[in-house]
């Protein structure tokens, strides 16, 4: 069995599930490039994926990029299990038998497994940060935790989205400051369950998408704002607010105010960038009474060697700092031809900054020109 049949094996056993675990900020679009950077973008994204961090900052893009396609994989250590499974055939929930096995067997862990495929396309119309832009994006998350040892229940969030975005950046004067809109549309199929041994024990039957789901669809508009200091220090100053979306019984996507700085030094054979961004500034993207600053502060650096355009390097070697925990990652890519990008970071699942990690590996390829 493929790594590719593999997930969407696992994807299919596990759609229909779903239920709101802890208190992880589940944000669309988050990148391999901004996660290694501690999921800072907010003034520095300068790839596809700039859209879901600042309209404004599309002015970053100097020319033409298409992604054609785009294949983001994310999963925790506990996955692997999982795969592992898979891959023998042994992964069936189909019986009360496997049901009781598959939970003792998983206690304790927290498998978790998200994709991103779609495409997008960015044209800059004017060197001083004129710039459209689209994002046609399929998103699928699967998130379980078994708990409980003494009587094992499976917790789990699971979504399968469709995102539509599009976008503009438009410069003032002579390009120093720059304003930037989004418009977006998200179709999402999500399902609430708990599963216990109780409830095998009792034969009641799995919940699924087919039968239990519910779908929603809502749209909404990001409003960002970028400045950008035309003086040797090259520093930038950013700004977003993004219109909550309401899916109806899919869930809310909660509304956020952000606010940014960062800077890019150009040297001959290397360029480095570094930014701190603080998000969710009204506390509106955790749960109830989740005050801390420390989960919504963002800071991350990247150097870059052999700068092959203002937007791209041979080599990208990336480190950050996301919600309490360290990140790390690497790219290697042909301009916009080919891309690779590997990436370590760790999500709070919890209530606070550093309660309970969720240690996750991104991989990342597109096509592109």
């Amino acid at each position: 069995m493929t790594m590719k049949q593999t997930v969407c094996l696992l994807l299919l056993w596990f759609a229909g599930w779903g239920v709101a675990l802890g208190g992880e900020y589940r944000r669309l679009g988050q990148d391999y490039r901004s996660l290694a950077m501690g999921n800072t973008g907010i003034v520095t994204a300068n790839s596809s994926s700039a859209l879901f961090y600042n309209p404004a900052v599309m002015a970053n893009i100097t020319t033409w990029w298409v992604d054609l396609p785009m294949i983001q994989l994310t999963y925790s250590k506990d996955a692997k299990a999982l795969v592992d499974q898979a891959k023998t055939g042994s992964f069936t929930l189909s019986d009360q038998s496997s049901q009781i096995d598959f939970m003792k067997s998983f206690v304790g862990k927290h498998p978790y497994v998200g994709i991103e495929t779609g495409a997008n396309l960015y044209i800059n119309l004017q060197k001083k940060g004129l710039t459209v832009g689209a994002n046609y994006t399929y998103e699928a998350v699967l998130d379980l935790e078994i708990r409980n040892p003494t009587m094992p229940e499976i917790d789990l969030y699971s979504s399968l989205s469709h995102v539509r975005q599009y976008g503009i950046s438009i410069p003032l004067g002579l390009g120093k400051w720059v304003i930037g809109f989004t418009g977006k549309t998200v179709e999402r199929t999500a399902l609430i369950a708990n599963y216990s041994m109780a409830d095998s024990l009792d034969k009641k039957a799995f919940p699924t998408l087919e039968s239990n789901g519910v779908k929603g669809i809502g749209s909404g508009y990001d409003l960002g704002l970028l400045y950008r200091d035309p003086s040797p220090s090259h520093m930038m100053y950013g700004f977003v607010y993004r219109k909550p979306i309401d899916l109806g019984e899919a869930g809310i996507i909660p509304e956020e105010y952000a606010v940014a700085l960062g800077l890019v030094q150009d040297w001959t054979f290397a360029r480095f960038t570094a930014a701190v961004d603080w998000r969710d500034l009204t506390y509106k993207a955790g749960p109830v009474g989740d005050h801390s600053l420390n989960r919504r502060t963002h800071v991350g650096t990247e150097l870059s060697f052999i700068p092959l355009s203002a937007n791209s390097s041979l080599l990208h070697v990336r480190a950050g700092y996301n919600q309490g925990y360290y990140s790390k990652g690497v790219e290697l890519s042909l301009g916009k031809v080919m891309v690779f990008g590997y990436t370590l970071h760790t999500e709070e699942t919890g209530e606070y900054a550093g309660q309970k990690g969720s240690d996750r590996t991104t991989l990342y390829f597109s096509l592109g020109f």
